[in-house]
């Protein structure tokens, strides 16, 4: 949900369209190039407002909290075309983008503290997966599926603007079922789970250090055999290292004599 707010973005002409169409003759495409602004600043001012009221009020009341601000954005985008009620209803989604962030990255990172970086990456991921389906999805499948080019002051065709409301229909749909699917699947970490996750750390840890130890020992063991035989056989390897070299030399001498001879 929160990703989806990059799809905003890509959908400044359709919007411009739309209010053109609908009542709202002086907006130009420049001036929907607000909405993306508009979700992302007020998103920013409330990511730690989030974390706090998770830590107060609980997880699934910060998500529930989120879902009806994605809710009431959609709902007020359908009801009434007006260009300062879109900007109002994107900070409203921006808000509740805002809220629902941090919280359950800050809860999976309390189950899995030694992951926190591949945890992150995963639920940063999501928001690129989601904007980069419902981009296509508005694109291609509802609103312009007919792949209709804007006039020369860049706006698409009516029937294609109009296509908008369907879209914030199906949206609007998207967004309940992923708030619910959310709010059913966060477990909220308690400090319970913390302590057996402690203590399964530390036995996995001792269990570690234990067969470290072990294989030190064989390893050691290993080395000292190793140098008993070592000693057994250095005697024979020097006196035929001996032996050889005591001959090379005599045929060595014997060459040299020749050769001055």
């Amino acid at each position: 949900m929160s990703g989806s707010k990059y799809t905003w973005s890509s959908m400044n002409a359709y919007f411009a369209s739309y209010l053109h169409y609908n009542g709202n003759d002086w907006v130009k495409p420049t001036h929907t190039y607000l909405l993306m602004p508009a979700i992302d600043f007020l998103n920013n001012c409330v990511l730690t407002v989030g974390v706090k009221l998770a830590k107060k009020i609980g997880l699934r009341y910060v998500l529930l909290m989120s879902i009806a601000c994605a809710y009431i954005s959609c709902f007020l985008l359908i009801i009434y075309p007006n260009y300062f009620l879109v900007l109002f209803a994107m900070g409203i989604f921006g808000i509740g983008s805002g809220l629902g962030y941090f919280p359950p990255i800050e809860n999976c990172w309390k189950y899995y503290p030694k992951s926190n970086a591949l945890i992150f990456g995963i639920c940063v991921a999501g928001l690129g997966l989601s904007s980069s389906i419902l981009t296509p999805l508005a694109d291609f499948f509802i609103v312009n599926k007919n792949k209709e080019k804007t006039d020369g002051d860049g706006y698409y065709p009516e029937e294609v603007a109009n296509n908008l409301k369907t879209y914030l229909y199906i949206l609007t749909g998207i967004y309940v079922f992923l708030g619910v699917s959310a709010f059913l699947l966060a477990f909220e970490f308690k400090e319970e789970e913390k302590e057996d996750n402690e203590n399964e750390e530390k036995e996995e840890a001792k269990l570690i250090e234990d067969k470290k130890n072990e294989e030190e020992n064989n390893i050691n063991e290993v080395k000292t055999e190793e140098v008993k035989e070592k000693k057994n056989i250095s005697v024979k390897e020097l006196f035929i290292l001996f032996k050889t070299k005591k001959y090379l030399m005599l045929l060595s001498f014997c060459i040299c004599g020749l050769c001055k001879y």
